[in-house]
């Protein structure tokens, strides 16, 4: 390699010249410098970081680690190395993490003083869902710099994720009081205050962070979900449309134009559904609506429900998710379709059944479980758990002992139609001979719309199971956290997209055996007649 200097010129000098070109972006000419460095000082720590720093720039993370390492085996304690190789060996995901941990609480020994690290660490630890050990690193950046606003906010979200929003307000207000105009502590702030059900004052957080930036996606979803709990769809669905552009929603991978609600002749629409099962059950009602406007529908989708929405009038072809889409001209994801269709409160379609069982999709129902399992009056299938990939799935679960007092009522037949692992909660209650379990037989919603359609009543928590029984047009009662979801509200017992659903609420936070005693108490006051057939009921 031709050298830019004679060799005998001043190595500091030179390393200074080289890190002018570094830090102006010349990578090319700093690298050559670094190479003179080592050629005349092959163990040059500064000239071995700094080449490691352009390698890591340059995507060649293995040899910026060696790099990093050849440095810190010269001098252990070089912090800025040690930083270095911290961050690329985070960088090399799962495989490096440990060692990245191990690299990051070595820089915290030279430097107990270094808030970086433990803000590092933190992030890492979150990221692995070590909420604890994250929160012990964030409280030692404090105790070294306790203004800390990014540390504070930090642990109030933490604090959240625990399901403490009171102590995490706390933190939250203190960070804002640093630093008045923290977009993040804003956002955190109006979350916990939407956990304590202090709606105004989160919309006031919300609005104040959006008055700093009126692109603040975080914001903007975050208001979209008061206005849609509200019921003010007209507002509150446009608004939903910046989940996208958050963290928390992936894009969609396509290069095709969202669909503006304009006449499809001619053209070829793709829907994609997105979210959870019960996501997709929910807004595949549109598809009947959207297939009047002309074209041709196709429609990606989770594969367990491929048999199910099969009975869909409209959509002319199912792609599983993650498969390669045919041709297509414009889309739309399944949550969308309300905004761009002006839905509002008062013109939410909901006419049930939309979804109807295969003829070849058939579970055999039998008897059990019931003090008098010859003529059961009732039979009611029973979910007491959502899906675990669901981050607040611990709070919308209900555990199965909390159903005791229903196993005494008479002449009532239980069938579970739990699956995952909470299915074990039957064998471990002893409760197998009194709750027939379905959850093996069930192997597609197709297979649990056959179940449900032999069934008098559903009783289950916010999970996909509600919103299939109530697109099927089958009584349904829905057990919903004090603070549930925005899609039922609040302070009602009906809901304006399934007629033949009830809600019962939690009145206070966790108060899942008060929701239980309230409907042992309604199951007494109703008969077989009372709760059969695919019609609304006013007490139902």
């Amino acid at each position: 390699m031709e050298k830019l200097y004679p060799s005998s010129i001043n190595i500091p000098q030179l390393l200074a010249t080289a890190t002018a070109h570094h830090q102006a972006g010349r990578l090319s000419q700093a690298e050559q410098l670094y190479c003179q460095i080592l050629q005349q000082q092959p163990q040059q720590i500064d000239a071995l970081n700094l080449m490691g720093v352009i390698a890591c720039q340059q995507g060649k993370l293995d040899e910026g680690i060696a790099l990093y390492r050849k440095a810190l085996a010269q001098r252990p304690g070089y912090v800025s190395a040690r930083e270095n190789l911290s961050v690329a060996l985070w960088k090399q995901g799962k495989q490096m993490i440990e060692e990245a941990i191990a690299s990051y609480t070595q820089i915290i020994t030279f430097q107990p003083e270094n808030v970086q690290a433990y803000h590092n660490l933190g992030v890492i630890l979150i990221e692995q869902g070590k909420l604890d050990e994250a929160m012990s690193y964030y409280l030692q950046a404090l105790a070294v710099q306790p203004n800390d606003a990014v540390a504070l906010n930090t642990i109030g979200t933490i604090l959240q994720q625990q399901g403490k929003s009171t102590t995490a307000i706390v933190y939250h207000r203190h960070a804002l009081a640093v630093q008045p105009d923290y977009p993040d502590a804003l956002n955190s702030l109006g979350t916990a205050l939407q956990d304590q059900g202090q709606a105004q004052e989160a919309m006031a957080c919300f609005d104040r962070a959006l008055a700093l930036d009126p692109n603040d996606a975080n914001a903007r979803y975050n208001r979209s979900l008061i206005l849609l709990t509200d019921g003010n769809y007209r507002e509150g669905f446009p608004e939903y449309e910046w989940r996208f552009k958050t963290r928390e929603f992936p894009p969609c991978p396509f290069r095709q134009p969202v669909w503006d609600g304009s006449d499809l002749t001619g053209r070829t629409l793709l829907l994609h559904a997105e979210q959870g099962l019960g996501d997709t059950i929910q807004f595949i009602r549109y598809a009947a609506i959207v297939a009047q406007r002309g074209g041709r529908i196709i429609l990606t989708c989770h594969q367990p429900l491929i048999r199910l929405l099969a009975t869909v009038p409209g959509i002319e072809e199912f792609i599983p998710l993650g498969y390669p889409a045919p041709h297509f001209d414009v889309y739309a994801p399944l949550m969308s379709l309300p905004g761009i269709l002006g839905t509002t409160l008062e013109s939410v379609p909901a006419q049930v059944p939309y979804l109807k069982p295969l003829p070849d999709s058939h579970i055999d129902l039998a008897v059990a479980g019931s003090n008098n399992p010859e003529t059961p009056r009732l039979k009611v299938g029973l979910v007491w758990s959502g899906g675990h990939l669901y981050k607040k799935n611990q709070s919308r679960s209900c555990p199965l002992k909390h159903f005791e007092w229903l196993l005494q009522l008479s002449d009532i037949a239980y069938y579970s139609l739990q699956k995952g692992i909470a299915q074990t909660a039957l064998s471990e209650l002893g409760w197998d001979s009194q709750i027939q379990d379905w959850g093996s037989q069930l192997n597609d919603l197709a297979d649990t719309a056959a179940a449900i359609a032999q069934l008098d009543l559903v009783i289950t928590v916010d999970t996909s199971i509600a919103h299939l029984a109530g697109a099927l047009g089958k009584p349904v009662w829905v057990l919903l956290t004090y603070l549930p979801d925005w899609r039922w509200m609040l302070h009602r017992e009906d809901t304006p997209w399934y007629p033949t659903m009830r809600l019962f609420r939690q009145t206070q936070p966790d108060d899942w055996q008060g929701v239980l005693d309230r409907v042992s108490q309604a199951l007494l006051q109703h008969s077989t007649p009372t709760l059969k057939g695919s019609a609304p009921s006013e007490d139902v």
